[in-house]
């Protein structure tokens, strides 16, 4: 096996480490792991979710903001599997399947399970930092869906409200 072949191993292993991190920092609400997966600029494409177009964001921000939705769920958990790591220079891009399950403390107004599961994979674009590889670029393919997708929203409108109940008290002082 020559250099090169070692070199792109390591590589693949140290990539598949920071998509390991990126789930288990969800997963484990390790906002200090989670953001260390990303450079301080990062462009999230949920797109195929939420509809929105993606758009670069500061990274921190969108750290604070998953910590607070997050904070609303009882738990949540990551698979990935079947990755497809391409190198090129200090370049990669990464695929992954998924399967990302939610819940949330309450049960819906239909009698629903208060779960959510979303089935697709991830195509992540990476670059190698002084800090190691970063993603600069995640997106989220969902192909399919199972249970409530009122979980996600029901956590948002949470946050929301806590915003607002913290403003109003701001207002009182």
């Amino acid at each position: 096996m020559s250099d090169a072949d070692v070199s792109e191993l390591l590589d693949r292993a140290r990539i598949q480490e920071v998509l390991a991190a990126y789930a288990t920092g969800l997963d484990a609400k390790d906002w200090v792991l989670w953001r260390s997966v990303f450079t301080d600029e990062v462009i999230f494409d949920l797109s195929s979710w939420n509809g929105r177009p993606p758009r670069p964001l500061d990274t921190d921000r969108v750290v604070a903001s998953q910590a607070r939705l997050w904070d609303e769920l009882i738990v949540s958990q990551h698979f990935m599997t079947n990755f497809r790591i391409t190198v090129e220079g200090d370049k990669a891009r990464a695929l992954a399947h998924m399967r990302a399950e939610h819940w949330i403390d309450v049960t819906s107004p239909e009698g629903g399970s208060g779960r959510y599961t979303m089935f697709g994979y991830y195509d992540d674009k990476l670059l190698r930092t002084p800090d190691g590889w970063k993603i600069t670029e995640m997106q989220l393919n969902v192909t399919r869906t199972e249970g409530d997708r009122w979980v996600l929203e029901e956590a948002a409108n949470r946050v929301r409200k806590r915003k607002n109940r913290v403003r109003e008290r701001e207002k009182k002082k």
